[in-house]
């Protein structure tokens, strides 16, 4: 069964649909969970929790959706956490512009390349909005973190865009609490946000989503190989971006 089979019978039989369907108005890339898909996740919830967690002893934490803008700040996802877009001079519309080279043209556009340097295979390539002919205009980076304001002051803040942020953060309280030796692990299992220029295909790239996640935090001046002896012949089938 393809892929395209798979997620008609998704929708067919109410595992998953689109978010607000009813409203012609409504953003792509926000989906629901209907019952089946509800019991679908949580069952591999449970599996993750009794294959990671539970085996392996990790710490547990359930973290706030929204931080502050010191955050990402330090983390540096308030510069590096963009995409590049070109929006059409005719018809208006924004495209995610590497991924869309990529696919059009064949070329590749390595993660980072600054704005000006797309320009240019652009303009090398001739290359026009996809929808209409139109011209596109300069490229730009677009961030795609959900802005949010808290309180009566309008204060800046952020809906994460992984799960990874609030263990980072509560890592010393959590080392603290714990009473425990390194390595540690922290695993969590909650939503996270990210504004996607294009989101597409249903379920693999949504603006909402669910991440379930886990951080090891070690000395990496003593390190325990015995978990690793248990793993050093398995195998692992990747497939490599060469951008």
């Amino acid at each position: 069964m393809g892929l395209e089979q798979v997620l008609k019978l998704g929708l067919e039989r109410g595992f998953f649909f689109p978010s607000a369907e009813i409203y012609p108005n409504s953003p792509a890339g926000f989906w629901e969970y209907g019952h089946l898909g509800v019991l679908m996740k949580q069952k591999y919830i449970s599996a993750w929790h009794r294959l990671l967690v539970r085996r392996d002893e990790m710490i547990l934490i359930d973290g706030s959706q929204i931080l502050p803008r010191g955050v990402f700040a330090a983390s540096g996802h308030l510069t590096t956490f963009v995409d590049p877009i070109s929006r059409c001079l005719s018809c208006g519309a924004v495209h995610r512009i590497d991924r869309l080279l990529e696919e059009k043209t064949g070329l590749k556009v390595p993660e980072r390349t600054p704005p000006d340097q797309i320009d240019s295979i652009i303009e090398r390539t001739g290359f026009k909005c996809p929808l209409c002919g139109g011209r596109l205009g300069k490229v730009s980076l677009f961030n795609m973190m959900f802005k949010v304001s808290v309180g009566a002051a309008g204060e800046d803040a952020y809906l994460r865009p992984e799960t990874c942020q609030n263990i980072f953060v509560d890592f010393q309280r959590i080392y603290k609490i714990s009473r425990r030796k390194l390595p540690l692990a922290v695993a969590q299992v909650g939503k996270s946000f990210r504004n996607e220029i294009s989101p597409r295909q249903s379920l693999l790239r949504l603006r909402e989503f669910t991440q379930a996640e886990v951080e090891v935090f070690y000395n990496p001046g003593v390190v325990d190989g015995s978990k690793a002896e248990v793993v050093k012949d398995k195998s692992l089938n990747l497939m490599v971006d060469d951008r």
